[in-house]
């Protein structure tokens, strides 16, 4: 795979010898998420990768000692799910989102690069560069947008569907304060933000990477979730 020069620049910075082949991971962080009108809600977060084709995320917002609400965000097999309290989402919409952070992740593991189907690269400039990917009947487009200092990556950003028969929204995902967590170097901290929104909807800060965790049990009951979504679909 052809690499601009602003990726070089990154891998070369995060891993001199190459970067490390990660087959699985899980991640864990905290944070704070927002669904305008409503306030701040603090979670914590388990995100179990196949890196480069699966993730799985588990959200679980608690009060106190209570678990009041379990979100799960996933991307396998190519196909997507957003599952808040009784509404489970799929289709199109949620595949192309879903599909987008999924690859903002690989930048975290970047031997997963390799592993995403057709993916290509095209320079912007100094310190940017654009991720291609073909999906369904089109191309998905990402700009990864480099610190022009540590040439660590800062922005991902790409058009992505917001809601279920809406246009697509400027979708855009800082990544700060990168530090090596074991094998594989990773942002502390996360900020995600819709551009048509007065500011940022999910704060998260990572504290463990683990690579090599068996994630076998979280792809099966995403599969499951996606299928039982999916058979309701009209038509």
């Amino acid at each position: 795979m052809d690499l601009p020069a602003p990726v070089r620049r990154f891998l070369d910075a995060a891993y001199p010898d190459g970067p490390p082949e990660v087959e699985t991971a899980v991640m864990e962080s905290t944070g704070r998420f927002r669904r305008r009108p409503l306030p701040w809600i603090p979670f914590a977060n388990t995100i179990s990768l196949r890196p480069g084709v699966d993730r799985v995320s588990d959200m679980l917002v608690r009060i106190g000692p209570f678990t009041v609400m379990k979100v799960l965000d996933a991307f396998v097999d190519g196909q997507g799910i957003t599952k808040f309290l009784r509404t489970a989402d799929v289709g199109p919409e949620i595949d192309q989102g879903s599909l987008h952070a999924m690859l903002c992740e690989t930048l975290m593991f970047p031997s997963s690069l390799q592993r995403v189907a057709d993916l290509a690269w095209e320079e912007v400039d100094e310190t940017s560069a654009r991720m291609v990917v073909p999906f369904g009947d089109q191309n998905e487009r990402a700009t990864v947008s480099f610190h022009p200092r540590t040439g660590f990556p800062a922005r991902y950003e790409t058009p992505r569907f917001k809601a279920i028969g809406g246009p697509k929204v400027d979708w855009r995902v800082q990544m700060l304060d990168w530090w090596r967590f074991g094998p594989v170097v990773a942002p502390r901290r996360i900020v995600v933000a819709w551009a048509d929104d007065p500011g940022p909807w999910l704060r998260q800060r990572i504290v463990k990477i683990t690579t090599g965790e068996p994630v076998d049990g979280a792809l099966e009951r995403a599969r499951a979730a996606i299928s039982q979504a999916r058979a309701k679909l009209p038509g």
